[in-house]
């Protein structure tokens, strides 16, 4: 695909004005009352431009009254939508002060994601693809001491990051023209960097003008397989591709009003997580039958091996996300469960723990594991001829989780098992 030439055009609307643009005002708000409580940005892109002018959560709470009055009889998917980023809103907000809500149901209205422990067997079949994968490489040992040589032999010093980071930008931008979606030509990364004292493992800031900034933890131990996955995770045809697409959609007249921004803990993020989490694969890069020039099949091997390496240790993340959240278990027994059962260095585990017990980020956690699996069973199950519509459907269009499962069984004529991890 060629990249795209940026015409504005009108608006496009779901609502009648001026609600498209209070549905904006409530999510720019939310993100400065979340900045004024505990310093976090949640609201990571909006493309209209549009300021926030409630402060308060009362003020927020009555917009969210207003707003759902006008949708709560609109039809279709758009209807299906807005209410659901409605009731979303409405959770999120109830959590930030402090509301004492059951974590399962939060994460089943601001994310409509179950919150059950992934099962032994799930566990079991992703640990058998981790032994498969080590073992076809030649190496030998209990699990343990595999993946030790493995990450030992394909390790990246701290310092140099960023330079094999560097490495994948060009490349995984170009399979992305190629084979994914097409973007604007102004579409860049300016700069990739790497930072320490923080609990996430990489980050994509989108500044605007189809512009974007990586950041990489090098607190945390890299290897060259497991940073292509996160790189092409953050940049292309990750992030970096759908904060762009979106912001050219939006101008273009062609991404409503109301879907006009990126919210953390709100119903699209599994499938923004999702996206990135199976980015790799939608360049074949771990796919022996794919031709993919400049990536070797060793190279495939290795790059699928580390996919079923983080799915791996992401149950285990994940499980230990549910088991404190719901309070079955404190912090040392959850860090334990993670560096003791799930193999999982300690700076990772600690990190890991920061993340899903922070007062904002706990309910955002749980869709890195269902996103990846959500995205990445749609993209499997979806025949070569059909992969262009796939793309609007995942790109192009506002979902949620629940108006994706619904689109994928529309597309493939049959229903979808978004959730299940046996059928790899």
């Amino acid at each position: 695909m060629n990249p795209l030439t940026n015409k504005k055009k009108d608006v496009l609307r779901w609502t009648e004005e001026p609600i498209g643009e209070k549905f904006v005002d409530i999510v720019v708000s939310i993100n400065e009352q979340t900045q004024k409580l505990y310093g976090q940005e949640t609201a990571t892109a909006s493309y209209s431009g549009i300021s926030p002018s409630l402060n308060t959560f009362d003020e927020i709470g009555r917009a969210l009254d207003e707003v759902n009055t006008a949708v709560q009889f609109k039809e279709g998917h758009e209807g299906e939508y807005l209410r659901a980023m409605v009731n979303a809103f409405r959770y999120f907000a109830r959590s930030l002060q402090g509301d004492r809500i059951p974590y399962d149901e939060l994460i089943a209205n601001i994310q409509e994601l179950p919150a059950t422990l992934i099962s032994d067997i799930q566990i079991d079949y992703a640990k058998e693809l981790v032994e498969k994968g080590l073992t076809d490489l030649g190496y030998k040992g209990t699990l343990k001491d595999k993946a030790a040589a493995w990450r030992s032999d394909t390790i990246i010093a701290p310092d140099a990051v960023t330079t094999v980071a560097e490495n994948f930008r060009e490349r995984s931008k170009l399979g992305t023209l190629k084979r994914v979606i097409g973007l604007p030509e102004e579409d860049g990364i300016d700069w990739i960097k790497s930072i320490r004292g923080v609990f996430w493992s990489g980050y994509s800031k989108y500044t605007g003008n189809f512009r974007g900034n990586l950041t990489f933890n090098i607190d945390r131990p890299w290897t060259e397989p497991i940073l292509a996955q996160i790189m092409t995770h953050e940049g292309y045809p990750g992030h970096q591709a759908f904060y762009c697409r979106w912001d050219y959609l939006y101008q273009q007249g062609k991404l409503p009003l109301e879907a006009s921004y990126y919210l953390i803990c709100s119903p699209t993020n599994a499938l923004f997580e999702g996206g990135p989490e199976t980015a790799l694969s939608f360049l074949g890069w771990d796919d022996i039958n794919e031709d993919t020039p400049g990536v070797s099949i060793e190279q495939k091997q290795q790059y699928l091996l580390a996919r079923n390496y983080l799915d791996y240790q992401r149950m285990f993340m994940t499980n230990a996300c549910y088991l404190y959240n719901l309070g079955e278990v404190s912090k040392d027994e959850a860090i334990d469960y993670m560096v003791n059962r799930g193999g999982i260095t300690e700076i990772e585990a600690n990190n890991c723990f920061r993340f899903f017990s922070d007062p904002v980020q706990k309910t955002y956690y749980p869709c890195y594991y269902h996103g990846r699996w959500m995205v990445g069973n749609s993209y499997k199950e979806t025949p070569k001829e059909k992969r262009a519509k796939y793309f609007s459907i995942l790109y192009d269009t506002p979902h949620t989780t629940n108006t994706f499962i619904k689109a994928i069984s529309q597309l493939n004529d049959k229903p979808f098992d978004a959730f299940n991890t046996l059928n790899q």
